[in-house]
């Protein structure tokens, strides 16, 4: 496993969205799901995206502490299929725009829809923090950041 250099704003990649992984190939990419949660784990981070060590892969992974799971997650294209209209403002960090922070605006609640890299599909509701990371990850992998969503 290894630790990958981060993307840094303002890379143009962080703006491209990224590609969908062929569901029959999702396998391939188990090293880099591996090296993708060593990365997150060393630079102290909950979340993940593929686009923010420069692949445009719609490929994330979230610490399993905010999963509240065993294992973290490691999740490829993956779709809100529902938010709620109540929302929510949270201060927001990331990774890929580093000292920066800022608050934010998203739905409360979500659901989501995923491939784990063995190739199943998995549906997650998620509120709270959760629910956050999930649309942080999810954005990158669309090329929007948190600094283009702050509030004023």
């Amino acid at each position: 496993m290894s630790v990958l250099p981060l993307t840094i704003q303002p890379n143009p990649i962080l703006h491209t969205p990224s590609a969908d992984l062929p569901l029959a190939d999702l396998a391939h990419y188990a090293d880099l799901g591996r090296d993708m949660v060593e990365t997150m784990l060393a630079s102290a981070g909950i979340g993940l995206a593929a686009v923010q060590i420069g692949k445009n892969l719609n490929l994330f992974v979230i610490h399993k502490d905010i999963a509240e799971t065993v294992d973290h997650l490691v999740l490829a294209n993956p779709e809100i299929i529902f938010r709620s209209k109540a929302l929510h403002v949270m201060e927001e960090g990331c990774l890929s725009c580093p000292k920066l922070f800022g608050d934010v605006r998203r739905p409360e609640k979500i659901r989501v829809k995923a491939y784990s890299l063995d190739g199943k599909k998995h549906t997650y509701k998620a509120k709270g923090m959760l629910a956050k990371v999930f649309q942080h990850e999810i954005d990158h992998l669309r090329g929007t950041l948190i600094i283009d969503q702050f509030e004023s």
